[in-house]
């Protein structure tokens, strides 16, 4: 009976792991695709590795997550950003429950998710969901997360401002870009870049700018922690 109990077990075993097998063979097809530019291509396996991972795993599997936000991402390089949305909504309340704050995917997931705001231009949803996040941000320590807007975080000391970007004829150069900043525990800026893309012009006058920003420490549980997010510029014609 003990024997049979074994064997059952390693058959159960050997089912899972074929599924995940089969899941991480149709993510490695869609990875290869998009990497080639073929989303079109793409986008039917990335649907059915969503839906595989949901069946085989139930819907709040980490397979599912990451089905969920390579769709995601599908989406987002053909433009769709309205059913980009849901998908990496979803995707960061499975990684919440399963992952580690600080985990690359985490950070990267949520960025996405606010580029995506970003793009749509909806300020107040993305100022919602970052606020609403602050209360967990706030109960642990642990360094790297990802804060969302940073002055909704803490207070600016000082943020250089940009110097105005000129086009090639001289015409002023307009738009918006979000700048990713890591922010130590002095509240100085040590790394930034670019989270959502843009005007090469404006991207390097933002990042000259953010470089040299001082904000004040960010403080949890009783100490200062390093932290990333992002610092927004908009370039208007005055």
């Amino acid at each position: 009976m003990y024997l049979l109990g074994v064997l059952t077990a390693f058959s159960a075993q050997a089912q899972v792991s074929d599924k995940r097998a089969e899941s991480e063979q149709l993510r490695t097809q869609v990875l290869k695709l998009y990497g080639e530019g073929k989303y079109d291509e793409a986008l039917p396996l990335a649907n059915r590795a969503l839906e595989l991972s949901e069946s085989n795993f139930g819907p709040t599997d980490i397979a599912v997550a990451d089905a969920a936000t390579n769709l995601a991402v599908l989406y987002v390089a053909k433009g769709k950003l309205d059913k980009a949305e849901p998908l990496l909504l979803r995707a960061i309340e499975i990684n919440d429950k399963l992952r580690r704050p600080a985990d690359t995917v985490v950070v990267r997931t949520l960025e996405l998710y606010s580029c995506v705001l970003h793009r749509k231009g909806q300020d107040d949803k993305l100022k919602a969901f970052d606020k609403s996040r602050l209360p967990m941000l706030m109960a642990s320590s642990e360094p790297d997360r990802f804060w969302g807007a940073i002055w909704h975080a803490t207070e600016v000391v000082s943020l250089p401002k940009p110097d105005y970007p000129r086009s090639n004829i001289g015409m002023a150069a307009q738009g918006r870009v979000l700048m990713e900043v890591v922010v130590n525990e002095e509240g100085k800026v040590i790394h930034a870049r670019s989270m959502c893309g843009g005007s090469a012009m404006l991207v390097r006058a933002a990042e000259g700018s953010v470089i040299k920003a001082q904000y004040k420490p960010i403080i949890v549980a009783g100490k200062p922690v390093r932290v990333i997010g992002y610092q927004l510029y908009r370039f208007v014609v005055q």
